[in-house]
This record gives structure tokens, C-alpha cells and sequence, in this order.
């Protein structure tokens, strides 16, 4: 039982804290919308654990993107 607090604590402050981080798009970043079909432009983002994330590192694979506008 004593655990359970501070582990439910910090799981809370996690999940907030990743809703909480997000970037804004630079001006000069903003194009077109791809049409269905066509292949998403190279691009890189931090990832959660604060490392970069390439597209190309996952080229020939899968992929699903999801972006999320986050809380608000």
C-alpha cells in the first residue's frame, strides 16, 4: 500500500509532463498538405526520451504518425 502512492505519483507527473512538451512549428516549415498516397517529406523530431527521431531511420518499413495537438 505504501507503494502504490508515490508509483501512481509518478506515473501521473510522466504523463503530464509528456503532454506538456511540445513544438511549435518554425514559419518558414509550413507547406502543403500531402495528397493520400504520396510519400510524407523527410523529417526529424525530439523524441520522448529527448533523442531524434528521423523518418529515414525507418526506411522500408511501416510506419504510423500520429500527431497529437495535445491538452487545450
Amino acid at each position: 500500500m505504501r507503494l502504490r502512492m508515490p508509483v501512481a505519483a509518478a506515473v501521473a507527473f510522466a504523463i503530464v509532463g509528456a503532454a506538456c512538451t511540445r513544438q511549435e512549428p518554425s514559419p518558414t516549415s509550413r507547406q502543403s498538405p500531402i495528397a493520400v498516397g504520396h510519400s510524407a517529406p523527410a523529417f526529424s523530431l525530439q523524441s520522448a526520451s529527448g533523442g531524434t527521431v528521423s523518418l529515414s531511420d525507418y526506411a522500408g518499413r511501416p510506419v504510423l504518425l500520429y500527431f497529437s495537438m495535445g491538452p487545450g
